[in-house]
């Protein structure tokens, strides 16, 4: 059985549905289906194949923070195109979030809120030096690591692109195009009304033409909606 995860608490079994839809015309374009236990990046190439087929290129992809290590997200870089994502968060509990340290992306390094400076290397995690740590004043809000150990920090392979998509969130813009991606949102809701909650066949295989059929259908609801409120507006 493959056994997926929202959450620590929350879990699914199954597949996992995927689609890539246009923002303007609520088109669906693209469809993947997946083992509930797999990563949403692993979709991605199935997603790129659609849209290839259809002569699409991405320049403005607006996803879920699960995709953000997919190969699309590199082509949409390279093609200095836009990404709108959430960033990752930081989780620490009541000690200083990774957000507190200072990041010089130039320089490649990262100081603490109490100013010890580390250079750090892109996908690798920073270690403090612990003799710094065992002395510092902060220490009790910074880390519960035992004398000897200091604060250690990720820095993600993606750690530039993470920079940026936290500013962006930062604006009434960049919050505005986060929520462009309600349109999938509600695709998705639409096609499980459609499907029910419970995968009708046994495989990938079957289980993607099924996916098809519906997002079909779906588009043939959204084509007929916009013709009743094009004769509306006329």
């Amino acid at each position: 059985m493959r056994h997926g995860r929202k959450s620590k608490s929350k879990r699914f079994n199954g597949f996992k549905r995927h689609i890539a839809a246009d923002v303007d015309s609520g088109l669906i374009l693209a469809c993947a289906m997946t083992p509930a236990n797999r990563p949403e990046e692993d979709a991605m190439p199935a997603l790129q194949r659609d849209l290839e087929r259809q002569a699409l290129t991405v320049n403005h992809l607006v996803i879920d923070r699960g995709y953000i290590n997919s190969p699309l997200v590199d082509d949409v870089l390279r093609r200095r195109g836009k990404i709108v994502c959430k960033p990752w968060k930081s989780h620490n509990g009541q000690l200083f979030p990774k957000s507190a340290f200072t990041l010089n992306l130039r320089d490649r390094t990262i100081e603490c809120p109490n100013g010890q400076v580390q250079p750090f290397t892109f996908g690798t995690i920073v270690e403090f030096d612990p003799d710094v740590c065992d002395h510092c004043a902060l220490r009790s809000h910074c880390t519960t690591a035992e004398p000897g150990h200091g604060r250690s920090v990720a820095i993600a392979e993606n750690e530039q692109l993470q920079q940026r998509l936290r500013k962006q969130i930062q604006t009434s813009a960049g919050r505005a195009a986060l929520r462009e991606r309600t349109i999938i949102e509600h695709k998705l809701a639409h096609i499980s009304q459609r499907q029910g909650t419970r995968a009708r066949y046994v495989g990938v295989r079957k289980n993607t033409f099924d996916l098809r059929r519906a997002s079909a259908i779906q588009n043939l609801e959204t084509l007929h909606r916009s013709e009743i409120e094009s004769r509306k507006a006329a």
